[in-house]
């Protein structure tokens, strides 16, 4: 055995002493071993049950994901910045040609609570891209469309906006910019402008905002194949909504005072009934009662000017508007008078339109030329009359009412079309109807609506203003153009009614430049074959009537009606009830003779020499200065139903023209007294009314009623008598109520105080009673017998 297996096996006293530890702890913890094992085992099992049944993590089962949110947040934060950043096209060029390069001047506002860096403006197209479709175009206007666009045409360094600043940016591109000489094809193109301001991240500027418009290329300086232009009748309104009472007119009228001129054709009026018939508002001129305000007046002096430098757009007006022109317009056609709202005639019974004033004949064809020759005196040249649609579509009974009022040709500046999107067409429908046929001239519809001022959608951000809209009016024309280059199809371009004269001028300036558009009068759209006609056409007109809410939108129009009715019967009741007759006027002598005496003693005895002596002829001029106004009022104008308060001025002008003078208290120290009342009369002729009188107390009593005639301008008195029971006060109402006991005008109280003292036969009786009585006891006295006691 060597020394080595000795040591092996061999135990030292040392070894003994002092065991492994290790060996010590496991050999007694066996059993808790194997329970440990068990446990650890355990855990483990339910740790993998735990991992199979439970979801992961959400950043351990995609970390690509958290990436993803990271990027969705930063782009929601750019989108909120987007819309506390707008951008607004104040001007921009709408037609590129091959000397002319491109200009814009973009407004941009800080509309955030915090101001925005420095940065810049940019705008860029697609120098290759062309519009396949009107889909297209649309979508790229509402901001849908991912087309690229990889030139840029300008760009512009822009300072640090304030919270709640604006600052306008300049554009600009030359003629020969290569962006602009790429553009190898005319037609509309796709423009962006950009504006980037700030630090993200430190990578860089940050897109604040962003707008889609157009510009477009035209054929000048292209090889490409010249197809014919596009026919188009630019035509516009000639009306205002800026109609008002003439105060001075008003106050004349109501006086009974009258020009020489107005009173040679007086005697034209007189037809001895308070309203109007048929045919006497041949004599009615508008501005007699009616005026423009200063706003109207500068809008006349624009449009003046816009239709003189403008000889290709058509003018279709109002032959009442002409009248207040110094001198007449330029006018291609005319419309129904006072731009009367046909399209919602029809919608009301006819009758509650005549209980206000307005009868068919006041606005029918006939009307119209007469209106006419009145504003530009005889003419050689015939013009056309044309019915203007109102602000409910045409339908059918609307468009039967306009025949037989004489109409044979109305105009649609909305579109029959029901809906957006359809193709170009001809503007011409001819519509059968119960009194006719109808001629439709129809307005193309995206092309109206950007000509009127409105964007073709609320997301068009583009197209919220004049200059872009203008910008999309040149591109969808080309765009129409280049659809179908060799039809022949008359398009219709309307304006509104309150069109603004300078966007309008711009609009025609980049128009008649446009070698894609040959601007024409109405003729050519006049002799163009009808698009649609017979039962085709009458459906068209049903289902845009219905695309457009129908009738039901009565928009206040029967309260409006009720307004001017209830006027109107005020004036009939002024005549029938309260202006004196022949008869009355007799009956009282000193009538006349007073009111000369007083007219002398106010230095109006001329215009009382040149009054009528017919009341009724003065009370036919108030009821068709009423029936103006509610022409006027019922206009498809804006604000024209303001007018209606105008109209029910008038009426309590005449009714409020009656007065009765206040009187002070009265005392009474008797049963009897006398209450005398003072009536004025404001008109230039007699009225008869009633006056009554009625206390708030039982015991102290007035008569009920007095009637009398009142001079013209002049005062009459009425005494009432009271009777008195007892002491104490009462309150007189004093009113005034016509011949069939309605009242009007305005009621006065009179105080009433009574202090009852011994008097009348009541007095007296008690007086005599208390002689008598004296009497007696004074004759007793010296009469009676002393008692002997006494």
């Amino acid at each position: 055995m060597t020394e080595s297996q000795h040591r092996g096996s061999s135990v030292t006293p040392q070894d003994r002493r002092a065991p492994a530890p290790g060996a010590d702890r496991r050999r007694p913890s066996a059993p808790l071993g194997a329970l440990t094992t068990s446990i650890r085992a355990l855990l483990a099992f339910l740790l993998v049950c735990a991992s199979i049944l439970l979801p992961a993590p959400a950043a351990l089962a995609n970390p690509g994901e958290e990436i993803q949110a990271a990027g969705e947040q930063r782009k929601t934060e750019e989108r909120e910045d987007e819309t506390k950043t707008k951008l607004a096209i104040r001007s921009s060029t709408p037609m590129i040609s091959s000397t002319s390069g491109y200009a814009a001047r973009v407004a941009v506002t800080n509309t955030s609570s915090a101001p925005l860096d420095a940065g810049s403006l940019s705008a860029s197209t697609n120098s290759l891209y062309t519009f396949s479709s009107r889909i297209d175009m649309q979508g790229w206007a509402e901001g849908g469309s991912r087309i690229p666009t990889p030139n840029q045409l300008a760009a512009q360094p822009v300072g640090v906006i304030q919270p709640g600043q604006s600052v306008e940016v300049t554009l600009s591109a030359p003629a020969d910019d290569g962006s602009i000489k790429a553009m190898a094809t005319w037609g509309p193109k796709p423009l962006l402008l950009t504006y980037q301001s700030g630090q993200a991240g430190g990578s860089g500027k940050q897109v604040r905002a962003a707008i889609s418009s157009f510009l477009t290329r035209s054929q000048d300086g292209l090889t490409t194949a010249q197809t014919p232009p596009m026919t188009v009748s630019m035509l516009m309104p000639l009306t205002t909504t800026g109609w008002t009472s003439d105060q001075g007119a008003v106050k004349r009228l109501m006086t009974g005072e009258r020009q020489e001129d107005q009173d040679s054709q007086g005697s034209k009026h007189s037809d001895g009934q308070a309203g109007r018939g048929e045919g006497s508002r041949e004599q009615t001129d508008p501005s007699q009662i009616l005026s423009l305000n200063q706003e109207a007046q500068k809008v006349q002096n624009s449009q003046m000017q816009l239709v003189s430098h403008h000889p290709n757009l058509n003018v279709v007006a109002d032959p009442t508007y002409l009248a207040a022109f110094e001198n007449s317009p330029k006018v291609d056609a005319v419309m129904q008078p006072a731009a009367f709202d046909l399209t919602a005639y029809s919608s009301q019974d006819a009758a509650h339109y005549a209980s206000a004033g307005v009868q068919p004949t006041v606005w029918s064809a006939d009307q119209t030329g007469k209106d006419l020759q009145a504003a530009l005196g005889a003419s050689s040249k015939t013009i056309p009359t044309y019915a203007w649609q109102g602000r409910r579509s045409w339908s059918m009974d609307s468009l039967t009412q306009a025949r037989q009022q004489g109409y044979q040709t109305v105009v649609a500046p909305l579109g029959l079309d029901a809906g957006s999107g359809s193709s170009a067409h001809t503007g011409k429908y001819t519509v059968p109807t119960a009194a006719g046929e109808v001629t439709v001239l129809s307005a193309q519809q995206e092309l109206s609506d950007l000509a009127q001022g409105q964007p073709t959608s609320t997301r068009a951000a583009g197209e919220q203003t004049p200059a872009g809209q203008t910008a999309r009016f040149m591109a969808q024309s080309a765009f129409y153009q280049m659809e179908q280059p060799y039809s022949e199809r008359p398009l219709l371009v309307c304006f509104g009614t309150d069109q603004d004269a300078e966007a309008t001028s711009a609009l025609m300036d980049a128009a008649e430049k446009a070698p894609w558009l040959k601007l024409s009068g109405l003729d050519a759209l006049n002799q163009a074959q009808a698009y649609q006609g017979g039962e085709a056409a009458k459906q068209t007109v049903a289902q845009a009537n219905q695309a457009n809410g129908g009738q039901s939108k009565d928009n206040g129009l029967s309260g409006t009606l009720d307004s001017l009715t209830a006027s109107r019967q005020d004036i009939s009741r002024f005549g029938e009830s309260i202006l004196a007759t022949p008869s009355q006027a007799q009956s009282t002598p000193s009538a006349s003779s007073r009111s000369d005496a007083q007219a002398l003693a106010r230095q109006d005895a001329a215009n009382a020499a040149h009054r009528s002596d017919d009341p009724r002829r003065w009370l036919n001029e108030v009821s068709e200065a009423h029936d103006t106004l509610a022409l006027h009022t019922l206009a498809c104008t804006n604000q024209a139903a303001s007018l209606a308060d105008s109209a029910r001025a008038l009426a309590d002008q005449l009714l409020g023209g009656i007065q009765i003078r206040p009187s002070e208290s009265i005392t009474v120290v008797s049963e009897t007294a006398t209450m005398p009342v003072t009536v004025s009369n404001s008109h230039p002729y007699p009225v008869a009314a009633r006056v009554s009188a009625k206390t708030d107390s039982m015991e102290i009593a007035t008569t009920r009623t007095a009637d009398t005639v009142i001079p013209a301008n002049s005062e009459a008195q009425v005494t009432f008598t009271i009777r008195v029971a007892t002491a104490g006060q009462a309150t007189a109402e004093i009113s005034l109520v016509d011949r069939q006991g309605r009242p009007f005008g305005q009621t006065q109280a009179t105080h009433i105080n009574s202090h009852l003292r011994l008097s009348d036969m009541s007095g007296l009786i008690i007086v005599v009673a208390a002689l008598l009585f004296g009497a007696l006891g004074l004759w007793r006295q010296f009469h009676r017998k002393k008692d002997p006691d006494e």
